[in-house]
Order: structure tokens, then C-alpha cells, then sequence
């Protein structure tokens, strides 16, 4: 864990059992909704070690992320039953693995705009703790 690691943070709460938007842990990563539900079912796959790349990973560990990546998608298409699954990883802002989960929806009128292509707009769209507990726990009955 790096103390200026925003994902370490969470994870750290995570553990201390204080992250309202925790909905599954899997071997090698951790599930949570997202921050903002501008995509709605919009989910992250946090892995729990601080790492930066997949490619420093052992090819154990890259196999075992991306069957949670399976996995948590699996739980999110059940959830909301989207029209197409967007997934993104890229590490730039916060260089610690994770996926962005990104159900979409053919009703969106910017359903072919890439999924971060409106991210101004995401902040009014913010997840309360409160919606984070409902929306994990209807995720976490598709596990």
C-alpha cells in the first residue's frame, strides 16, 4: 500500500470494513460500485495489491484477475441487464491495477461516444453511500 494511492485507500477501508461501495471480494481483487452511476451498474475491479501494470504481474495472477474480471461482469450483466459491456484499464491517473466496468444501454444517446467521453457530467451523477449498499447489494446476488 502507497499512502497517496487512492485505490490503497479504499482498499484500506475495505478492510478495516468501512467501504459502503464494497460489494465482492474475489482471490485477487475486490468488486465496488463506482463513484458516479452516469453509466448505471458503472463498476470497479480494484486489485489488492499495490501494482501498477498487468505485465508485472505473474501469469498466475493475470489469469486469476481476469477470471474476477469474468466474474464481477458475469454479476453486473445479470444485475442491469445491459445492451453491451465496456471495460477499461488504464492506470494513468491512478497506477494501481483496475477495471472500469461499464454497462451500456442503446436508450443512452451517447451509447457509441467512448464511455468516458462525457466524464464532466459524471460528478452529477454521484453515488451516495446509501445507493452504493443498494446497488452492491443487488450486484451480490448475481455472485
Amino acid at each position: 500500500m502507497t499512502d497517496d494511492c487512492m485505490i490503497c485507500e479504499r482498499l484500506a477501508l475495505w478492510r478495516a470494513g468501512n467501504n459502503p461501495y464494497f460489494i465482492a471480494e474475489f482471490e485477487h481483487s475486490i468488486l465496488v460500485v463506482g463513484d458516479h452511476q452516469y453509466h448505471r451498474g458503472y463498476c470497479v475491479l480494484l486489485y489488492k495489491d499495490h501494482i501498477r501494470d498487468l505485465h508485472n504481474l505473474p501469469p498466475e495472477a493475470q489469469i486469476g484477475v481476469f477470471r474476477d474480471l469474468m466474474t464481477a461482469t458475469n454479476a453486473v450483466v445479470k444485475t442491469f441487464q445491459p445492451d453491451k459491456m465496456n471495460h477499461a484499464s488504464f492506470g494513468n491517473v491512478v497506477p494501481h491495477i483496475h477495471w472500469h466496468i461499464i454497462p451500456r444501454y442503446l436508450a443512452d444517446p451517447h451509447f457509441l461516444d467512448e464511455p468516458f467521453a462525457h466524464g464532466a457530467e459524471f460528478a452529477q451523477y454521484t453515488t451516495s453511500p446509501e445507493t452504493a449498499r443498494r446497488l452492491a447489494a443487488e450486484v451480490r446476488a448475481h455472485l
